[in-house]
């Protein structure tokens, strides 16, 4: 059996509304990793569990007048409940729960435990707090016992604060809780404990009580100097002993402490001593019986003073033993660490956002079996912050990447100051990410209109060469598939189906029928080759440039239109990022940026000279024209560049130049249409909007250079 729903009514920060729960948590049944900004109401899940089911090392859970949902400013409610739902039970556990059992939608056993806070006021006036656990179908529930709840305690491992303290002796000593939980001490392991300490003390006892000389023990000297604090009829008081401990248990675990043999070690490897010993916490799965109950594990903040290759070792010691078919059992933990996010499958994931909580397995996303083989290759740290990120930018490179920082910084909106995340997908994958943050049929069925609401905007580029590109070429023939219809053709020229060749992207082009068959790998006989030539072939015209730019944005929108995700498409005016920067105002910085990494020594003799011959025609021009702005992106788009440098060197150029000009460049920016697609993407995932930014006696869109 597993947790598989909690509802939080009224508990802490989750206030209920109209009856509805304050937050609904759709659990999985192995491992769930609970993520989200902090005081999303983490510690608030894991702590109501706990108030719930109780745990093993019996920590004791006090409540308090915070664990109510605050109304307004100092008025609290009346009551909080916590429901867990049990799913998943086998015969011998519904057998143990029989009295309190219910039934799902599709008649599988379920266990319904519901904790009941309420506020009271006492016959003397004084506030007291009553709890009641019961459990059962609603509006039938009976009082859940204590042998039945003890099978459903969770194991707890409390947030690390300091690992040293923690596994040292003491009264308040995290040991001893430990200790007691675990099989050695709950039979006759604490008897042989108790009888080892009572020898121990009687030792102790006797070489205190030997003679260093005749008729003197420490023991004796003791208690001749108490005599004299007592009168002759309490003489008896004077009697003294030493020893190590009482012989109870708690008293000797008391007195242990935990240390590496190792000595100095930091708090990271303390924190490993401590979590290893928290981990004594859990069931031994050999046992017989223990695969009864959910076997529930609760971690906060596992990552305390752990690097980050120890969190990831960790968390993967955690999940094989989470996972192996051996063991039963069910893991909640909480983080706010990247790296080990990126390490676990996407679908061990729960996202807290605004009180809801959104599961990022199958069943609640658009994602598919490939897809998520895909996120388990590809969601590294670097992706992974996307789940912390109050916005989301997805890119296709290095140079997006680079340069929204950027132009962000010179609009007055910083992406880190706002949350925001820029994630390079490395090409065009971006719905593999739509889906994970789209919510499936199922989702909404139970949720009507929610939606996890993270802005996310896709930057693309439009790749459609503009028609002087082709116009300076000897032929301006291309091949290309372009459509689904024409693609289904192939399939009947060459009598095979869609199973036989794998062609992913159609949008390609080729200078010649040869090439494209040679890219896609198709076997053809001279025949086949003519038909396919007749069918793929385009004479390239401004007219089809014209057409092909609208289709290309139609599609590209509509390939993502499908998902309920809070996301934007925007896509390039012309061509690429770098040829519409060519055409922007900022050319005169892109020219220079591509000019100083093309050149060994670009500022030095002839180079300087062409460099500035050519800054001063550009100056000369009304607009930067479709044969200039290729002049200038040719070295990008013939590989003499890098992009990822070009976008490193543009950017600190533009700081460097515009950083103090805040009004100017700005103004510049949000109305130049080759730049506005950029930074209205930066608008959407901030929450701003252009009047808030825009500064006073702005030029139309698309106004002078």
């Amino acid at each position: 059996m597993y947790l598989n729903q909690l509802n939080l009514y009224n508990f802490r920060k989750f206030m209920s509304l109209d009856g509805e729960p304050g937050i609904s948590i759709l659990l999985n049944k192995n491992l769930n990793v609970i993520i989200g900004e902090n005081d999303s109401g983490k510690t608030a899940i894991i702590d109501s569990i706990k108030l719930l089911l109780g745990t093993s090392s019996d920590d004791y859970e006090k409540v308090v007048q915070e664990d109510f949902s605050q109304i307004e400013s100092g008025i609290y409610a009346d009551k909080f409940v916590i429901e867990g739902i049990f799913s998943d039970l086998s015969p011998i556990e519904a057998g143990l729960f029989l009295e309190w059992l219910s039934f799902d939608d599709n008649k599988n056993y379920e266990l319904r435990v519901v904790l009941s806070v309420e506020k009271k006021i006492s016959e003397n006036g004084r506030e007291y707090f009553e709890k009641k656990l019961v459990a059962g179908q609603k509006n039938c529930e009976l009082r859940f016992n204590n042998n039945a709840k003890e099978l459903l305690k969770t194991t707890y491992l409390k947030p690390l604060r300091d690992a040293g303290s923690e596994l040292k002796s003491g009264v308040k000593s995290r040991l001893v809780n430990i200790l007691k939980a675990h099989e050695l001490l709950k039979g006759e392991g604490s008897q042989e404990l108790i009888t080892v300490m009572k020898e121990a003390n009687e030792k102790i006892e006797d070489f205190f009580q030997t003679e260093y000389v005749k008729g003197k023990s420490v023991v004796k000297d003791i208690e001749n100097i108490l005599k004299d604090f007592y009168d002759e009829t309490d003489n008896t008081k004077a009697k003294s002993k030493f020893s190590i401990s009482q012989s109870d248990l708690n008293s000797i675990l008391r007195k242990l402490s935990l240390e590496n043999e190792e000595i100095n070690l930091g708090l990271g490897n303390q924190n490993l001593l401590f979590i290893a010993t928290e981990l004594l916490l859990l069931n031994n799965f050999s046992d017989e019986g223990s695969n009864i109950g959910p076997n529930l594990t609760l971690i906060e903040e596992i990552e305390a003073h752990l690097h980050t290759q120890a969190q990831i070792r960790l968390i993967k010691y955690l999940e094989n033993a989470i996972f192996n078919d051996s063991v039963s059992g069910q893991l909640i933990l909480t983080t706010h660490s990247s790296d080990l996010v990126a390490s676990v499958s996407p679908k061990s994931i729960l996202m807290i956002q605004n009180n809801y909580c959104y599961p990022m397995n199958e069943k609640y996303t658009c994602l598919e079996e490939e897809d998520y083989n895909f996120l388990d290759r590809f969601l590294d740290a670097t992706k992974s912050n996307l789940f912390f990120a109050k916005g989301i930018i997805f890119v296709e490179g290095e140079s997006e990447m680079l340069l929204l920082p950027a132009l962000a910084e010179l609009i007055g909106i910083p992406l880190h100051k706002y949350g925001i995340s820029v994630v390079n997908v490395h090409g065009t994958s971006f719905e593999r990410y739509l889906k994970l943050f789209s919510r499936s049929a199922e989702w909404r069925e139970r949720f009507a209109n929610v939606f996890i609401n993270i802005p996310i905007a896709i930057i693309t580029d439009l790749d459609v060469k503009p028609f002087t590109y082709y116009d300076k070429k000897q032929s301006r023939d291309i091949f290309s598939i372009k459509s689904s219809e024409k693609l289904a053709k192939i399939f009947e020229i060459l009598e095979v189906t869609e199973d036989d060749i794998q062609i992913d992207d159609i949008e390609l082009e080729f200078a010649t029928i040869n090439k494209l068959v040679a890219y896609y790998n198709l076997n053809v006989s001279n025949d086949n080759k003519s038909d396919l030539e007749k069918l793929l072939k385009i004479s390239v015209t401004e007219q089809f440039i014209s057409r092909e730019i609208e289709r290309k944005q139609e599609s590209i929108k509509a390939k993502y239109d499908v998902y309920n995700s809070n996301h934007e498409v925007f896509i390039t005016p012309e061509w690429t990022l770098e040829y519409s920067l060519a055409k922007s105002c900022l050319y005169e910085e892109l020219y220079t940026s591509i000019h100083t990494l093309r050149y060994k020594n670009p500022f030095q003799g002839k180079n300087e000279t062409v460099f500035n011959q050519r800054v001063e025609y550009f100056k000369g021009l009304s607009n930067i024209d479709d044969e200039t702005a290729l002049e200038i992106f040719y070295p990008v788009f013939k590989k003499l560049v890098s992009k990822a440098e070009l976008a490193q060197n543009f950017s600190l150029l533009l700081l460097s130049n515009f950083g103090g000009k805040t009004d100017f460049i700005k103004e510049r920016l949000l109305t130049d249409k080759y730049v506005s697609y950029l930074i209205s993407a930066i608008l959407h995932v901030s929450g701003k909007t252009i009047d808030e930014i825009l500064p006073e006696n702005t030029h139309e869109a698309g106004g002078e250079l």
